[in-house]
C-alpha cells in the first residue's frame, strides 16, 4: 500500500512503501501522486493515531476532552526530493541533495524536499484508546521517537475538512496554571542510558506553518523547540536548517537553534527520575521562535536555563542522606515508588493566590501506586526541608550544587514558567538515548570527572559504559515505555 507525504515545501508529491522497497515503487508512486495530489495535499495523506485525553473537575469528575491524536516529530520522518525521489537527508545526519548545499539554499531546499508520512508500526509506536506505547527500536532499526498531541481546529470541524488536510490541525495547547496534569507510566525495562520523558514546551500552536515554506505543520510534527536550544532540527521556520561554519571557525554548527520554555514532568528510567522547569529569558512568541547562533551553541545557552531546576530523586536523596547510597530508597526497582511497576504521576501547578490568574509559586508532585497516594520525598538545604519546586528551593539547590550560580533565577524562575503555562504549552512524549553525555546527568555521575562527594554530582548508579550508546542499541530493541490515562483539570480532581 502506497503511503503519501506532506512537505515543508510548496508542493506535495509522493513517497514509497518503505525504505526497503523504495527503489521498486518510485515509478508507481509518481503516477499515483499525479492522480491523487490536489495542490498542496493528496487524498491519501497521513492519518495520525487517535489518543484520548480527559479533562477533570471536582464536581463532575473526568470526561473525554474532545478528540485528540498524536503525531511524530518531523525529524524522525524521511525527507525526499520532489523530482528525483532521492533522499535529501541521509542516515549520517547530512544534507546530501544538491539543492541543500549551502546556507543560501535554505529556502530552495525547503521548497523541494518533502516530509514523509509515517507508518508508526515501523517506529515501534502503537496507540490504543488512552495508551501510547513507544519501543526503543522499531522493526526496521529506527531508534527512539518523539510524539506530540494534536487536534483538529474548530474551523476544520465546522467546514468538514478532511483529516488529511494539514491546514486543519493544531497542537493541543495546555494552560495549566492552578491545575494539575496526571498520567500513568509503565516502563519496567528502562535501564541505564535510556530516558522516557513526558514534558511541555512552548511551541507555536500552528507548528510554524506559514502556507509557503512550511505547508506541513502540526500534522507532520514541525516547529519543535526546547530549552536546550536544539540545533539539529531539519527544518526551522519554513527553512532547511543547513549547517554553516561558525564565526569563530571552530567547526560546523547549525544555522538555526530553536529555543523555548520547557517543563519536564517526567524524565526517568528505572534508576532515577526528575521533574524540571527550564525558563528562558524572553517571553511571548519571541521565545517560541529561533535564534541564530553564529558563535555556536554557546550563544544560545545564554537564552535558556539548560540544566533547569531539577527535583531529582536519587540526586537529592543521596545528598540529603550524607552522600550514602544505602539511604537512597525513594524511587527505583523495588523502592517506595517502584519503577518496575506502573505508577500514576501527578504534577500540580499552584499559584500564589489560588486562582487561574495568579503567579506560579510551586510545582508539587504526588505518586499513586497500588491504590496508595505517595507524597514526594523531602530533601534538605541549609537546614530547610523541601518537597516541591519553588523559587526558594531552586535558589538553595543552586547554592549547594552549582556554586551559587543562579541560572534559574536569572532566566525568570517560576514567574516565567507560569507565564508560559498561561499562554499554553504543547505536550511531548519521547523515548531516546544520549550519544553525547550517555544520560549520566539523569542516572550516573555528572560531570564524570567529579568526586563522589561533590554536592549534586551523583544522580544514580549508572556508569559511562552502561546502556546505549556504549552498548549496542540493538540489545535494547525491546525496551519500551507506555504512557496512558492522561488527565488534566482542577487541583485534586485527577487522582484519589
Amino acid at each position: 500500500k502506497l503511503q503519501f507525504l506532506y512537505f515543508i515545501g510548496s508542493k506535495l508529491q509522493m513517497t514509497r512503501l518503505s525504505k526497503i522497497c523504495m527503489g521498486l515503487l518510485v515509478a508507481a508512486g509518481h503516477a499515483a501522486a499525479q492522480q491523487n495530489c490536489q495542490g498542496m495535499y493528496c487524498k491519501a495523506a497521513e492519518q495520525p493515531p487517535q489518543m484520548s485525553l480527559q479533562k477533570c473537575t471536582k464536581a463532575g469528575g473526568c470526561q473525554q476532552d474532545g478528540t485528540t491524536h498524536v503525531t511524530m516529530d518531523a525529524n524522525w520522518r524521511w525527507v525526499q526530493h520532489e523530482s528525483t525521489w532521492s533522499n535529501c537527508w541521509d542516515q549520517n545526519n547530512l544534507w546530501v541533495n544538491p539543492d541543500c548545499s549551502s546556507e543560501a539554499d535554505q529556502q530552495k531546499c525547503a521548497l523541494n524536499c518533502m516530509l514523509e508520512g509515517v507508518d508508526y508500526s515501523q517506529y515501534g509506536v502503537t496507540v490504543s484508546g488512552d495508551s501510547l506505547t513507544m519501543k526503543f527500536m522499531g522493526p526496521t532499526g529506527n531508534v527512539g521517537s518523539r510524539m506530540y498531541m494534536i487536534e483538529q481546529t474548530q474551523e476544520a470541524k465546522e467546514k468538514g475538512l478532511s483529516m488529511s488536510d494539514p491546514t486543519g490541525w493544531q497542537y493541543k495547547m495546555f494552560n495549566l496554571l492552578n491545575k494539575e496534569f496526571t498520567f500513568t507510566v509503565d516502563a519496567p525495562m528502562m535501564s541505564c542510558g535510556i530516558n522516557g520523558p513526558i514534558y511541555f514546551v512552548e511551541m507555536a500552536q500552528n507548528g510554524d506553518m506559514d502556507g509557503s515554506g512550511n505547508t506541513a505543520g502540526p500534522l507532520y510534527g514541525t516547529g519543535y523547540c526546547d530549552a536546550q536550544c536544539p540545533g539539529d532540527m531539519h527544518f526551522v521556520k519554513g527553512r532547511a536548517n543547513i549547517p554553516i561554519q561558525n564565526a569563530e571557525g571552530g567547526g560546523a554548527d547549525s544555522a538555526w537553534h530553536a529555543c523555548c520554555n520547557e517543563i519536564d514532568l517526567w524524565e526517568a528510567n528505572n534508576v532515577s527520575t526528575a521533574v524540571t522547569p527550564h525558563p528562558c529569558q524572553n517571553n511571548g512568541t519571541d521565545i517560541v521562535g529561533t535564534y541564530a547562533c553564529p558563535n555556536g551553541a554557546d550563544t544560545c545557552r545564554e537564552t535558556c536555563d539548560h540544566a533547569g531546576c531539577d527535583f531529582a530523586s536519587y540526586r537529592l536523596q543521596y545528598y540529603s542522606g550524607g552522600m550514602d547510597r544505602t539511604k537512597v530508597n525513594f524511587f527505583g526497582n523495588g523502592y517506595l515508588v517502584d519503577a518496575s511497576k506502573p505508577v500514576t504521576v501527578v504534577t500540580q501547578f499552584i499559584t500564589d493566590d489560588g486562582t487561574d490568574n495568579g503567579k506560579l509559586s510551586e510545582m508539587r508532585r504526588y505518586y499513586v501506586q497500588n491504590g496508595r497516594v505517595i507524597n514526594n520525598m523531602n530533601t534538605t538545604f541549609a537546614g530547610k526541608k523541601y518537597d516541591s519546586i519553588t523559587d526558594d528551593f531552586c535558589k538553595e539547590e543552586a547554592t549547594a550544587f552549582d556554586q551559587n550560580v543562579q541560572h534559574f533565577a536569572a532566566k525568570g524562575g517560576m514567574s516565567v514558567m507560569g507565564d508560559s503555562l498561561k499562554r499554553g504549552m504543547v505536550l511531548v512524549m519521547s523515548l531516546w538515548d544520549d550519544k553525547e553525555a550517555h544520560m549520566l546527568w539523569l542516572d550516573g555521575k555528572y560531570p564524570q570527572d567529579a568526586n563522589d562527594n561533590t554536592p549534586g554530582a551523583i544522580r544514580g548508579t549508572c556508569g559511562p559504559n552502561d546502556g546505549p550508546p556504549m552498548q549496542p542499541e540493538q540489545q535494547f530493541a525491546n525496551v519500551q515505555i507506555t504512557f496512558s490515562d492522561l488527565k488534566y483539570g482542577e487541583l485534586g480532581s485527577t487522582f484519589p
